[in-house]
């Protein structure tokens, strides 16, 4: 179509316009009549048919706020483990709310309450007209987002809980408002809001939030404190201070400012300090000493915004909390899946499937680890002291108390956690569960997805050799944690050697697109995910791309069940006290889960985490006679970046050390590192390798694990018996001094078995680039029983 005739349409349509404008008016002002009548008319239809359920919850509201509650009446949630053992109870509230008797007592939070979010509070009838008209002319006119509602609005909104934001759903929110405001009075409906309203980290209500975030009630918060907890109620999962620290604290000095213009707005506003509004900065000030509120400046420049607030909020409803990290998910799933008449009408068996005895050895075997760290930090410390470098101190006391950890089990059979240690502070300061939430590279403890799809793709095979040297991909030239090259070696010794150039060739030639779908399909993770936590290049043989412990636990579980998908499974079913079932995961069939991987590869990787605790791997492990059980792993040690280094006065040292250990239907991850990013002295194998083996010798000795990590599998592959040092078939060797028996194939590549592998050698292509370093490094660790002896360091 030409311009002409788009010109000559448009002058058409404005003609017709012209002419007919009265009967365009008339038809459209009918349409907009009739559209309003389906939203006013179909709003109501739903208001009535919550009205009685809003009824029901407003009796509970207000039953918090008069003499008559009774929090003793509220039932307890319990979670048991996969045995039956009690290894949690919770309750929503075991303190009483604000009520409206006490209202007066709570004077700055309703000032900054007031201040921030309804100025207008008892002037309007429970709808700001002309604040709403200013927010509806601003999100029009500036494209940014502004609220209008009142309290009365709010209120209205939680107590229908209609779900996903809709023009229907708001104005059936009116009608709830206009209702509560011609049931209560203002003390009222404010004395509800404060016992509603969600202020981020599982806290709802004013009372709670100020209990977990500053531990201590309602009435006693200052200006600042209560200005923080307003600060998050336009977001509370994004702008709370444990969460995101900055956020909250630029907040909170936008209310303050707030407070300051509004001092009427408090009940009682003698008590005000003189001259409050010259006065924020000081108040803010202190706020920050009293909760150890410190900036600390990261790599690109980034702040990091570390606190005390939160410190004591961790266990706040639990009166018995055997596995802290664990049970904060279960108790999270259930206030997200369940009401607060659920809660107060019927008490709750949640059924796990944690292993207390397990969760136990993990825990003590994770603190002796980090202690053991601390301790050399702290000699370290101790030669500062001694000559005087009280900077360097003060550097070295930060290090020892951000050093953390965590561990996870999955049964890789099931998909059962059954131990899970989110972190460990010796300050216990609750921030996040690192086992779940924390991303970090994984350095070489990823090789073990990489051997495999080199496998599955017929690469090689563990006996192939491979030669150790220096190469170029694409402008790619990795490094080996341990100076120079080793030349010519299996397979297998590469791997328990941790060499870095064989894991880039690989990666090479299994395709770095083909790794980061693979890594999709086991982990369940969308492309643009992936494209934020995996850069597409051949670093990620090297394990820079981004995990979580449990993101680990997970590859290394699939590769245990013979490359069926794992799915980690926490809670099997909740019941009332007397049995009902409220809830139940229905779990798939295991023998019906989607097959991922190879399970002929995976059992040849499985033979190659082996090799890593045997006499040529870099954790070598001597078991005694009697206490010997089947075990494999991976090291992962992350080195410090230099600017790093720098940051923390040119320390040498680690960033992060992992270790992925397999053992008859027990996959487990360790990961130990820094808060800060500060660099300290740890490898994978020294560190998380023996924290690893502390807790499994304790399940070998308690529990008792099967014969083999291999379980059965239909396929086409062989078995065979090898020299290890050789790599032929073990009954052509006159002598062997390590045999190992059961070795996995692919028929006809096996040693002697007419097929041969080509060499992997070194490669010149055009992959895309990575950095120049080497991102892992490994040291070999031999693990006598109990003890822990060092025979190399960490480049």
């Amino acid at each position: 179509m030409n311009k002409d005739r788009i010109l000559g349409i448009l002058l058409s349509i404005f003609q017709y316009g012209k002419k007919n404008w009265r009967i365009i008016l008339k038809y459209s002002a009918i349409a907009g009549i009739a559209i309003l009548s389906f939203f006013i008319g179909g709003s109501y239809v739903v208001w009535l048919s919550k009205q009685e359920e809003v009824a029901r919850n407003l009796e509970t509201f207000q039953r918090e706020v008069s003499d008559a509650y009774d929090p003793n009446e509220i039932k307890p949630i319990r979670i048991l483990d996969k045995n039956g053992k009690l290894i949690g109870e919770f309750s929503r509230r075991k303190f009483r709310p604000i009520r409206t008797d006490n209202l007066v007592n709570h004077g700055n939070i309703i000032w900054a309450l007031l201040s921030s979010e309804d100025r207008d509070f008892y002037q309007h009838n429970g709808v700001n007209f002309s604040a709403l008209g200013r927010a509806i002319i601003v999100n029009l006119t500036t494209f940014r987002r502004q609220g209008g509602s009142t309290l009365t609005q709010q209120l209205a909104k939680l107590t229908l809980d209609l779900g996903a934001r809709s023009i229907f759903n708001k104005l059936t929110e009116f009608y709830c408002t206009f209702y509560l405001e011609s049931k209560f009075d203002k003390e009222t409906i404010l004395a509800m809001y404060l016992n509603r309203i969600f202020l981020g980290e599982g806290n709802n209500g004013v009372e709670e939030a100020s209990r977990y975030y500053f531990n201590k009630p309602a009435y006693e918060l200052t200006p600042a404190e209560a200005a923080l907890l307003v600060g998050t109620i336009p977001a509370p999962s994004n702008f709370n201070a444990v969460r995101n620290p900055k956020i909250a604290l630029k907040r909170q000095k936008m209310v303050l400012t707030a407070m300051a213009q509004f001092q009427n707005l408090h009940p009682n506003p003698s008590s005000i300090e003189k001259k409050f509004e010259k006065r924020i900065e000081q108040n803010i000030r202190q706020f920050r000493s009293d909760y150890k509120v410190e900036e600390i400046k990261e790599e690109e420049d980034k702040i990091l915004v570390i606190s005390e607030i939160g410190k004591y909020g961790f266990d706040k409803d639990f009166t018995i909390n055997l596995a802290s990290d664990f049970n904060f998910g279960i108790r999270q799933f259930v206030i997200d899946n369940f009401s607060e008449i659920d809660f107060e009408s019927r008490g709750m068996n949640v059924y796990t499937t944690l292993d207390y005895d397990k969760q136990e050895a993990a825990e003590r075997s994770l603190r002796e680890g980090i202690e053991s760290v601390r301790k050399k930090l702290s000699e370290e410390k101790a030669a500062y002291l001694k000559a005087g470098k009280t900077e360097e101190v003060s550097k070295e006391n930060k290090i020892i108390e951000n050093m953390n950890g965590s561990l996870i089990s999955i049964n890789p059979s099931n998909g059962y956690v059954e131990a899970m240690v989110g972190s460990y502070k010796i300050s216990n300061i609750f921030r996040m569960n690192r086992a779940i939430s924390a991303v970090r590279q994984p350095g070489s403890a990823i090789k073990g997805l990489v051997y495999q799809m080199a496998f599955e793709k017929r690469i090689a095979t563990p006996t192939s050799i491979v030669v150790d040297e220096p190469i170029k991909i694409g402008g790619y030239a990795p490094k080996n944690w341990y100076k120079g090259h080793r030349g010519a070696m299996q397979v297998r010794v590469a791997f328990a050697q941790s060499v870095n150039t064989i894991a880039v060739k690989f990666m090479d030639e299994i395709g770095v697109s083909d790794f980061i779908h693979t890594l999709g399909k086991i982990l369940d993770l969308d492309s643009s995910e992936l494209s934020r936590r995996f850069q597409p290049n051949l670093t990620l043989a090297l394990g820079s791309g981004e995990l979580s412990p449990k993101e680990l636990a997970t590859i290394y579980a699939t590769i245990a069940n013979n490359g069926k998908k794992v799915k980690p499974v926490e809670i099997l079913r909740i019941t009332d006290f007397e049995g009902s079932e409220l809830y139940m995961n229905n779990l798939p069939d295991p023998k019906e889960a989607e097959q991922i991987l190879d399970p002929v590869a995976c059992a040849m990787t499985l033979n190659l985490l082996e090799a890593v605790v045997s006499e040529e791997g870099t954790l070598k492990i001597a078991l005694k006679d009697g206490e010997k059980f089947p075990l494999g792993g991976k090291t992962g040690t992350v080195q410090s970046p230099k600017e790093a280094q720098q940051r923390w006065g040119s320390r040498k040292g680690v960033r992060d050390v992992w270790f992925a250990g397999v053992n008859p239907n027990l996959v487990t991850t360790v990961w130990v590192g820094n808060d800060l990013g500060a660099p300290f002295p740890g490898s994978g194998s020294g560190t998380s390798g023996s924290i690893w083996f502390r807790y499994v010798s304790h399940v070998a000795r308690t529990l008792g694990f099967g014969e083999s990590l291999i379980i059965p599998f239909n396929s086409d592959y062989v078995k065979v018996d090898i020299c290890a040092e050789t790599g032929g078939l073990l009954s052509n060797e006159s002598e062997c001094k390590h045999p190992l028996y059961g070795q996995y194939y692919y028929v006809g590549d096996q040693p002697g078995g007419g097929a041969t592998t080509s060499p992997v050698t070194q490669t010149e292509g055009t992959n895309t680039n990575g950095s120049n370093e080497a991102l892992s490094g490994e040291d070999a660790v031999e693990l006598d029983l109990p003890e822990i002896k060092e025979d190399q360091n960490d480049e």
